[in-house]
Formats: C-alpha cells, structure tokens, sequence
C-alpha cells in the first residue's frame, strides 16, 4: 500500500540554492514572497553542516559568498520563526498518572 505525503514538497537541492540568495538570516525572515515554512526551509539547509567552514564548526558560509554567520544566528532567526507560529492546539506531552493503591517507589533504596 502506497502512502501519500499531503501538503508541499521542498526539494533539500532548489532550497539550497535558495538560501544563496541571501546575506543573513535576518534576510530570510523579512522577505515577504517565503512563507514561514519556505523560510523554515531556507534556514535549516543553510544551518546544515553542508555550509560549515572548515576549522570553525560554529561558522556557516554559503559557497560564493564571503559572509560568515555564526549558526547560532541561524538557529535564533528560526526560533524567532517558531514565535511566530501559531501556538499547537490542545493536548500535549504524555503524562503517567498515579494509579490509586499504588505504592510510591523510592529511588535507591
């Protein structure tokens, strides 16, 4: 049985090249043709260790370019993206609930 994957594809090559259209993350984010999943995208193959700069892991650069951006400028433009987001709706983590009667168990005894 074939499964179909819903919603649109992003090609990891074409997002790549996207991603050499721009000279910082902040570009990404006030670009107003992406959406914010396009510019997810963007952010996370830029982040990739396919761009770090050899020597200095904490470094990405894009082939062409002579900027150097510190990946944590990267991961902050996607958490500001994820602010952005509308939060998720209900529900959440799992949690175990105390059955009653059950004995409470002490750690290292």
């Amino acid at each position: 049985m074939k499964s179909r994957v819903t919603g649109p594809q992003f090609d990891i090559h074409a997002t790549s090249l996207l991603a050499l259209t721009f000279t910082r993350p902040s570009d990404v984010l006030s670009n107003p043709a992406l959406s914010n999943e396009q510019k997810r995208c963007v952010l996370a193959a830029w982040a990739s260790d396919a761009f770090a700069v050899e020597d200095c892991p904490w470094l990405r650069q894009l082939p062409g370019s002579d900027v150097r951006i510190p990946v944590g400028d990267i991961f902050a433009a996607l958490r500001q993206l994820d602010t952005e987001d509308e939060p998720p709706r209900g529900g959440g983590a799992a949690m175990r609930l105390a059955v009653p009667g059950e004995p409470a168990m002490a750690v290292g005894f």
